[in-house]
């Protein structure tokens, strides 16, 4: 078993690339994979976060399901390495595992007295997700379509 701090200082964008595509073949034997999950550690910091989303987003929607908070986290901001490839992961999931942990960090978030627009905005791309999108109370929908029309408008 290969130790994981020498997987993730594989996986530094820093490295080279043949580096870095070594760290992700060793990370697809690792288990708990809550450690790929936008680690903070002082050493490895988002420069890892681009590789961890890959890792991240060939696992299957089971191996997945236990993080899909964490996985939204993600989207608090689009400037963040990775971000747009568990955007893309997220919008493929099984809409009934999606489904409840995307209602309620909707309205964790609806509930803050310091209601974060920006998070909210982000996570109505996941409206992309055809099989979420079905599920989704009529009222909620209505509310997260109209933001996504304002955010993702693709004209």
């Amino acid at each position: 078993m290969v130790n994981i701090d020498y997987i993730m200082d594989l996986l530094d964008w820093n490295n080279s690339i043949e580096k870095q595509e070594q760290g992700i073949a060793l990370a697809k034997d690792v288990k708990c994979i809550n450690v790929f999950l936008q680690p903070g550690c002082y050493k490895y910091g988002k420069n890892v976060w681009d590789n961890c989303a890959k890792i991240l987003s060939e696992r299957t929607d089971e191996e997945l399901s236990p993080y899909l908070l964490e996985l939204m986290e993600w989207l608090q901001d689009l400037n963040w390495p990775g971000v747009f490839i568990i955007i893309e992961r997220l919008k493929v999931f099984s809409g009934d595992l999606l489904l409840t942990p995307y209602v309620q960090i909707i309205n964790r978030i609806k509930d803050r007295p310091e209601n974060d627009n920006t998070w909210l905005d982000n996570l109505t791309i996941l409206l992309d997700n055809t099989e979420l999108r079905e599920r989704l109370d009529h009222s909620l929908f209505n509310f997260l379509k109209s933001r996504y029309n304002n955010v993702w408008n693709k004209c």
